[in-house]
């Protein structure tokens, strides 16, 4: 197999974000006298389109409400953000360095929009990495439909099958799949099975990709 091209999701897979988004949107919408929902019950959800995860929390009543959901949770993590609590996982650096030594084109696809997106990349130093970076308010399906990775495929001149996606959940590996491009699954420190995932490789740090690519 010849790759050309790999993209990573970021939430969960190059950062340490999961708790404050899942914060975010609990936080948003008991402020706006919504509901009072666990942050526990978003933590699954991350990695869907915002929308995608209101409906699933708070039932399709929310989505009348989504745009001012939004802007209190994306607010929310922004301040978060320059708060210093949001930190890339270790192991993220070596591997960036590792594929750009290589010769890989390195690609970024996230649900996050561009605005909130962005600001993150260049607080953290991570952009520079980045030879393409296709937010969530670029594309009219999300996750986990396959449109925001064969768009970047797109944005890089490459093949489907010419492209290895990384990321944390199956809302990255199925629509990878479905797109005929291979996946990776970091899984950390979680016990998961193959099959579960729809990945081809399940690996439990960015330092396995050494192994792979």
């Amino acid at each position: 197999m010849t790759v050309k091209l790999v993209v990573f999701d970021l939430d969960g897979t190059l950062v340490d974000t999961i708790d404050i988004h899942s914060e975010g949107w609990s936080f948003a919408v008991e402020l706006l006298g919504l509901a009072r929902v666990d942050r526990s019950a978003f933590t699954s959800l991350i990695g869907l389109p915002g929308d995608a995860i209101v409906r699933a929390a708070i039932g399709s009543e929310g989505l009348k409400h989504y745009e001012r959901i939004r802007w209190v949770k994306d607010k929310h993590f922004l301040k978060q953000l320059a708060s210093g609590r949001v930190s890339p996982f270790p192991d993220v650096l070596p591997c960036l360095n590792y594929l750009k030594k290589r010769g890989y084109a390195i690609g970024l696809a996230s649900s996050s929009p561009n605005y909130v997106l962005l600001p993150l990349l260049e607080k953290l130093e991570l952009l520079e990495y980045f030879n393409y970076v296709v937010g969530g308010d670029e594309v009219v399906r999300g996750k986990p439909d396959p449109e925001i990775f064969v768009k970047i495929a797109r944005k890089a001149g490459v093949e489907n099958c010419e492209t290895v996606v990384v990321g944390d959940t199956v809302y990255d590996t199925a629509p990878a799949k479905a797109a005929g491009m291979k996946s990776v699954l970091v899984a950390r420190n979680r016990i998961v099975k193959v099959a579960s995932v729809s990945a081809d490789v399940v690996i439990t740090t960015l330092k396995d990709l050494t192994s792979i690519l």
